[in-house]
């Protein structure tokens, strides 16, 4: 890639991030959040650059599923100010500090202390995982409906996102497998050789988006997966990405869990007028447009009329 492309493509992500801040701005002109009853914790970590984004997301989401309880895992970049404004926002909202969730049997940052936080409240309640730069634009009664019935779910990247035996995992991510390859496609192929019981599960999915039902063993579960995997990947084992895949692990051998209708449930760039769900992962946030387009449609909503 050359100097110029690399500097076009820059000044193009520049301009629609914001673009795009511009926009979800209006998100604060909203009104405050009112506690919900849905009977399930809405969990998300958030740091100071996607406080504003945050706010979009949780507001979205709660227009149409609204919980019992909402908590935030704070980045350390969290300062007094951002506190003040999602507590305005979110008045019932409980702040919790990333340095409470850490253990040194799992790997620091990268999100892990959001996923130790929630396997400490899903020892007695549901939850789920809500990342920032997700929008919620139509009804979602498949996620009420999962929890309800104290079933899992995970995010798909496809139309079949299959839950899958550790040999049928390895067979798949064998051939992603290179000099420069992935941490989720490294771990994939090893998890089979770990010692984990034969009738253990995964299921190729995305945190960003996660329902976990009550499971009183889910810490110690993790625990004992991360050890295992430690033991077998050493050093890479502390790459961006291993939360991820715990986090597949942890879902897809929890009870009931299934992978939410795709694309109604997905990313951008594969949305169609179903889509009710968006997750504008990292490489496709500020490529276009059209991450302002559904945030202004979903603030739209919340608005009144």
């Amino acid at each position: 890639m050359s100097l110029i492309h690399s500097a076009i493509q820059r000044l193009k992500r520049d301009y629609f991030r914001w673009h795009y801040m511009r926009g979800a701005a209006r998100i604060l002109t909203t009104r405050p959040m009112e506690k919900g009853v849905e009977p399930f914790i809405l969990l998300s970590m958030v740091q100071k650059r996607d406080v504003m984004s945050y706010l979009v997301a949780v507001k979205s989401f709660t227009h149409f599923l609204n919980p019992a309880r909402i908590v935030v895992v704070c980045d350390p970049s969290i300062d007094e100010q951002d506190r003040a404004i999602l507590m305005r926002h979110v008045p019932h909202l409980e702040l919790r500090r990333a340095d409470e969730f850490t253990h040194p049997d799992i790997p620091r940052g990268g999100t892990w202390e959001r996923l130790f936080a929630i396997t400490g409240y899903a020892q007695d309640d549901y939850v789920i995982q809500l990342d920032a730069d997700t929008v919620t634009i139509q009804p979602i009664p498949e996620v009420r409906e999962a929890v309800h019935r104290l079933a899992g779910f995970v995010l798909g990247e496809a139309v079949s996102t299959p839950l899958s035996s550790l040999g049928e995992t390895r067979a798949r991510a064998l051939p992603w497998l290179g000099p420069n390859a992935h941490i989720q496609s490294m771990s994939e192929t090893e998890m089979i050789n770990v010692g984990l019981p034969e009738n253990t599960r995964y299921v190729r999915g995305c945190s960003g988006f996660t329902g976990f039902p009550p499971t009183a063993t889910l810490r110690e579960n993790m625990l004992d997966f991360s050890r295992r995997m430690t033991s077998k990947l050493g050093k890479d084992w502390t790459r961006w990405g291993t939360e991820q895949v715990t986090s597949n692990y942890l879902a897809a051998n929890a009870r009931g869990t299934a992978a939410l209708p795709f694309p109604k449930f997905g990313t951008p760039d594969k949305a169609s007028d179903i889509t009710a769900f968006y997750h504008f992962i990292g490489s496709m946030r500020f490529t276009n447009s059209k991450y302002a387009t559904v945030t202004a449609h979903a603030i739209d909503q919340l608005r009144p009329t």
